[in-house]
């Protein structure tokens, strides 16, 4: 039994039946090939170089490679942030056995399988259902930036499956699998600054199962040993004892300015903006003075402009929300940008009959839009009908992570990218509404054994 609802009447998931089941098990295990041969297609014929964020991590690695030092040094921390730091100290490591940027890709591959293993494990303590994990499982496969985001080397993928793989040790029996969840959270943080709303989730989660005193010390501690060897490791190769030395008060400058617009954009930073540091300057400056004037300035105008700045919130929403374009640059090489709304505007002209002719990698992007649209809507039923039927409580640690997570971007800005480490809580809750809705039976809730039953 899912033990999220040990004190409910509707307490489990039903089961399809053995013909629907093994239909449905069929159907996800096509779906996995479908998602293999994408990735092996992926892996064939992308020729591009890293760029944007990708850039930047790959190019730091190669560079500490050939002078033969881990990230950060003390170099590092001047002029600049650092920027996923424990996802290039393990390109690092990669780089120097293989000596090929496109391991990173192949790593990423076993980060897809990773994240899928622990998706559908949680999928499955959460209901109590196979049929709910089988579901999950075809959500999750026809989710097109799993087959391209893995010739991109940048930190949603490794954060998210470290942080889903340590939420999914919480559902095991043996006492260490807590601290080895730390371990993972934290590390995944190292990844990218986002795992608060998975520390929480972990929490949440120890609190449902009633776990003893012993299984929150273990966790703490786990991430407590993780956050004190990172901070060694940092001082060691720079000096520095810090643990998360970014300018994570930029992004907050990009969604609080005069030119915002509720999306990501560097303008901000431009000559005669409001962060703006004259060049010779910046490169004096250690990250805590940077990330103080950018904070300085964000909040000044947040200040003298709250009714704005409230009004870009539901902005940052759509931004964060509305496509899910971001990977398909991996079809064209990486020539043409497909994450912003220019791309979007020549899909409407194409679809018109006008501009260029179509190509493969417009045709799984718009396919892949098109399901990610299904996804979301029914995961927005999903929660509604959660709360109504009343198995709300067995999915409530995945939907502590999308609203801690929404609300982060709310609050700097938004991009399409952000929701990526939150599609696995849609595929969930969009699988437990559809097996609910068609296997209600009467006497029995829609998510639930009988209402009469013990």
């Amino acid at each position: 039994m899912s033990f999220f609802l040990r004190d409910e009447s509707s307490a489990r998931l039903r089961a399809f039946g053995d013909t629907r089941f093994r239909a449905l098990t069929v159907a996800a295990v096509c779906c996995y090939v479908l998602m293999l041969a994408m990735q092996l297609y992926t892996l064939l014929t992308f020729r591009g170089e890293p760029i944007s964020d990708a850039a930047r991590y790959v190019g730091t690695a190669m560079r500490c490679l050939r002078e033969g030092h881990f990230y950060p040094v003390a170099a590092d921390f001047i002029g600049k942030g650092t920027a996923g730091t424990g996802y290039v100290n393990l390109l690092i490591l990669l780089f120097r056995v293989t000596g090929s940027v496109r391991s990173a890709y192949v790593l990423n591959v076993f980060f897809v399988q990773i994240l899928l293993a622990a998706v559908l494990w949680l999928a499955y303590r959460a209901t109590g259902s196979s049929e709910v994990c089988a579901c999950t499982a075809v959500f999750f496969c026809l989710s097109a930036p799993y087959w391209s985001e893995i010739c991109i080397a940048r930190t949603e993928l490794c954060f998210t499956a470290l942080s889903f793989a340590a939420l999914a040790m919480l559902f095991g029996k043996r006492g260490g699998l807590p601290f080895l969840a730390g371990l993972l959270l934290a590390y995944a943080n190292w990844v990218r600054p986002l795992g608060t709303a998975f520390f929480v989730s972990a929490l949440w989660i120890l609190l449902y199962r009633r776990v003893k005193w012993h299984g929150y010390a273990r966790l703490l501690a786990g991430a407590a040993v993780m956050v004190a060897a990172i901070c060694l490791f940092t001082y060691h190769s720079s000096g520095r004892f810090v643990y998360q030395p970014t300018i994570g008060s930029g992004n907050l400058l990009i969604g609080a300015n005069a030119d915002a617009d509720g999306s990501y954009s560097d303008v901000v930073f431009s000559e005669g903006k409001a962060g703006y540091i004259p060049p010779a300057r910046k490169k004096t400056m250690a990250y805590t003075e940077i990330n103080a004037f950018y904070s300085a300035a964000a909040k000044k105008w947040i200040r003298e402009n709250p009714g704005r700045y409230i009004a870009l919130m539901p902005k940052k929403l759509f931004y964060m929300y509305a496509t899910d374009t971001y990977a398909g640059e991996v079809y064209f090489d990486n020539l043409k940008t497909t994450s912003g709304k220019e791309y979007v505007q020549e899909i409407a002209g194409m679809l018109r009959g006008r501009g260029r002719a179509w190509t493969f990698g417009d045709a799984v992007i718009c396919c892949g839009q098109a399901f990610y649209m299904l996804t979301f809507a029914l995961f927005l039923w999903g929660v509604i009908r959660s709360m109504r039927r009343g198995y709300w409580r067995s999915l409530s640690f995945l939907y502590g992570i999308f609203l801690i997570g929404t609300a982060a971007v709310v609050l700097t800005v938004g991009s399409g990218r952000y929701h990526f480490s939150y599609l696995p809580v849609l595929q969930i809750t969009a699988a437990s509404a559809v097996q609910s809705a068609l296997h209600t039976k009467k006497g029995t809730t829609s998510c639930g054994r009988s209402e009469n039953s013990a």
